[in-house]
C-alpha cells in the first residue's frame, strides 16, 4: 500500500489530523506494511515504479481534491494496469464528500473517514471530461464524485481561493466557509446561457447550476435526492435555470434538507453521456478542482476502477 499524503489539505490541518490518527488507523486497520509519500515531486515517475514493483493499493490522504488528483494519476495508466490498481482515502480534508455518507465503523479520532479495505474493493464508476480551456486546448480529466458548472463551480473556485475572509474562515470553521461562499456567489454569480446535451435532449437555457451526479452529497450538508450510486448505470443530472436570489437560497435551503426534484425552475435526468456549450468560457468543478471551460462534453466509465470500501 502506498499512500499518498498532502500536507497541506484543509488549509493545513490535514497534516496534524494525519499525526493525531496514524496510530489508531495503523492499529485498526493499516498496520505497518504501507510505505508513505509527502512529497509530490516526480509523483508520477514514482508511481509507475510502484506499479512496475507490483504494488496495487494507492491511498489518498488528503481532501477531494487529493483523491481527484491521485485518480486522474492512475486512470492515465493503461486499462490493463489500472484494472489490476485500487484506489483507497483516509478523509484529511474540509468536505470529504468522497467518504460520504459518512460511517461510524469507518472512522478514526472521531472525525477522520477512511476507504481502505482493498481485499473488498467494489468497481466504482468514473467520468471522463474532455474540455477546451480558455487557451482553446483540449484537456482530459476524471472525476469520481460530481462535477458541475454554474453557482457550485463558482462557489467552489472561491473556496479554493486565497481571498482573507476564506483563508481565515476555512482555518477556523469549514462549514461556515461553505455557507459563506454559497451565499456570496448566490448573491453574485450571473446565470450562464448555455446550449446543453443530455443523452438525446436538447435543452437551451440559463444555466444557474448544472451537475453531473455520481454521489449525490456535495459541499458539507447538501445532497440531492437521487437515486444513483457509484455503481448505477447513469449519472444523475441537476438542473437549476434561470433563478433569481430568492429562488437560489430556496434551492440551497432544500439541498440542506436533501430535497431538490420538484423544486420551481429545476430539471432532472439520468444519462450516460452529457455536452455543454456555455455562451462563453466558465468555470467547471471537478471533485472540488476548478478549470476554466468553453466546450465540455462528459461521458460515464462504468465500473471503471476498483475502490476500497
Amino acid at each position: 500500500m502506498l499512500i499518498v499524503l498532502n500536507k497541506h489539505a484543509n488549509n493545513g490541518k490535514g497534516f496534524r489530523k494525519w499525526k493525531k490518527s496514524r496510530p489508531e488507523l495503523e492499529g485498526k486497520c493499516l498496520g505497518h506494511n504501507y510505505r508513505l509519500i509527502s512529497d509530490w515531486n516526480d509523483l508520477r515517475q514514482r508511481l509507475n515504479w510502484e506499479v512496475t514493483r507490483g504494488e496495487k493499493v494507492f491511498v489518498a490522504a488528503g481532501g477531494d481534491g487529493t483523491v481527484n488528483f491521485l485518480l486522474n494519476q492512475i486512470m492515465d495508466f493503461n486499462e490493463e494496469e489500472r484494472r489490476q490498481l485500487v484506489l483507497g482515502a483516509i478523509g484529511l480534508g474540509s468536505s470529504n464528500d468522497f467518504h460520504k455518507p459518512f460511517s461510524k465503523e469507518k472512522c478514526v479520532n472521531g472525525q477522520v473517514q477512511f476507504k481502505l479495505d482493498y481485499e473488498h474493493g467494489h468497481q466504482h464508476n468514473v467520468g471522463q471530461v474532455d474540455f477546451e480551456d480558455a487557451d482553446g486546448q483540449w484537456q482530459r480529466k476524471y472525476f469520481i464524485i460530481n462535477c458541475s458548472i454554474g453557482i457550485i463551480a463558482q462557489a467552489n473556485c472561491l473556496f479554493n481561493s486565497d481571498e482573507k475572509a476564506v483563508k481565515w474562515l476555512k482555518s477556523r470553521w469549514v462549514l461556515g466557509t461553505i455557507w459563506y461562499v454559497a451565499l456570496k456567489t448566490i448573491f453574485s454569480a450571473q446565470n450562464i446561457p448555455a446550449q446543453l446535451q443530455i443523452g438525446e435532449k436538447n435543452v437551451k437555457t440559463e444555466v444557474t447550476t448544472l451537475s453531473i451526479v455520481i454521489n449525490p452529497h456535495f459541499s458539507g450538508n447538501l445532497c440531492y435526492d437521487f437515486d444513483v450510486s457509484p455503481q448505477s448505470p447513469f449519472f444523475a443530472i441537476a438542473l437549476c435555470e434561470r433563478m433569481n436570489t430568492l429562488e437560489r437560497l430556496n434551492t440551497i435551503y432544500s439541498l440542506a434538507r436533501s430535497k431538490f426534484r420538484g423544486l420551481p425552475k429545476t430539471r432532472a435526468w439520468k444519462a450516460q453521456r452529457v455536452e455543454i456549450s456555455p455562451a462563453f468560457p466558465t468555470p467547471l468543478e471537478l471533485d472540488g478542482e476548478v478549470y476554466l471551460a468553453r466546450k465540455i462534453n462528459i461521458r460515464l466509465l462504468k465500473g471503471a476502477l476498483r475502490v476500497c470500501q
